[in-house]
């Protein structure tokens, strides 16, 4: 069933014109798209509950940290069928099924509508209501006498932030004889357009998932040769690494992005190396993968190998990315 809706996904957005990455195989998000400048992190379950806050934390942080937004794609929110054309929410993930995802991306149709506790809610707004109401020439009384509500109510209404249910909003245009309510922007990012100076102040900053001993030994290490480390969990990469140098500046640094996998020599490592690959070039970064033993090739794909004992060797990023292009020229 999940492969199915993975599979729709997957066709829509290609459909829509976005780069798709490899399905990841991992607990966090399941792809990765980018469409000019909007990139999403995809997590796609038949049933929306099934996700959990840890994996929501994560998701959210690699796309903090890759610039993309967030979005899960389902079926089911419980026992009840997910509606077309609204958002729903999960841990601060917006979450729709894939007829809102087609509407949205492919016939350009956006949503108004979103659920919360007590049913379904639009946005009104309100500097558009205040006008229509004075041009009526109503006082905010008259607007709550024929809405059914307080003063108060009308007021916030018009101060803006304050959502309502489609039937008061629907009386309200009706009243005013104008539209009002907003389009539902449910992709917003949360975060900047670049990283915070540090990796503790990334939202949901705390890392559930336990580093291993290799993990925790091999970013020591990066992080000595001088690279700044946003650890993820339940990703098919295990931290996004910037160089931090004297003679490189932030913006340089940020467009060096580096997706970084960490692993023993397995029959699993080349699959996770095309994977990380695969993410690499939807997200406009650059992808190692640092191996715990020989290995016999020095990239898989866009993926780069560098052996551990390779790594120790190494003194500074600048040559830390001088071995990444050497190894990605052949």
């Amino acid at each position: 069933m999940k492969k199915d809706l993975i599979a729709r996904v997957m066709e829509t957005l290609q459909e829509a014109g976005f780069i798709v990455s490899s399905r990841c195989e991992a607990r966090g998000f399941d792809l990765a798209a980018r469409r000019e400048e909007i990139t999403l992190l995809a997590k796609i379950l038949h049933n929306i509950d099934g996700i959990n806050e840890d994996v929501a934390r994560s998701i959210k942080r690699a796309a903090f940290c890759l610039l993309a937004s967030p979005v899960v794609i389902g079926e089911k929110r419980g026992t009840s069928f997910l509606e077309d054309d609204v958002v729903y929410h999960r841990y601060g993930i917006p979450a729709l099924n894939a007829h809102t995802l087609y509407d949205y991306f492919v016939e350009g149709v956006s949503p108004y509508v979103y659920s919360a506790t007590g049913g379904l809610y639009v946005n009104i707004d309100g500097e558009e209501m205040k006008w229509a109401r004075e041009r009526k020439e109503l006082s905010l009384g008259d607007v709550a006498a024929e809405l059914g509500v307080s003063r108060r109510s009308v007021s916030k209404y018009e101060e803006g932030g304050t959502s309502t249910t489609i039937d008061i909003a629907l009386k309200l245009e009706e009243i005013l004889d104008t539209k009002l309510i907003e389009i539902l922007e449910f992709l917003k990012s949360e975060f900047e357009n670049h990283l915070p100076r540090q990796a503790q102040d990334i939202p949901g900053a705390r890392v559930e998932e336990v580093a291993s001993g290799l993990e925790k030994d091999i970013l020591g290490v990066m992080e000595e040769i001088g690279f700044e480390i946003f650890r993820t969990a339940y990703a098919p990469f295990n931290a996004v690494s910037l160089p931090q140098s004297q003679r490189v500046s932030r913006e340089e640094s940020e467009r060096m992005k580096i997706l970084t996998g960490i692993s023993k020599y397995t029959g699993r490592m080349i699959k996770r190396a095309r994977i990380i690959s695969s993410l690499s070039r939807v997200t406009r970064t650059k992808s190692v993968l640092v191996v715990n033993g020989n290995v016999k090739r020095v990239q898989v794909d866009n993926t780069v190998l560098i052996r551990k004992e390779e790594l120790k060797k190494i003194r500074d990023p600048e040559e830390f990315t001088c071995m990444m292009e050497e190894r990605e020229k052949g």
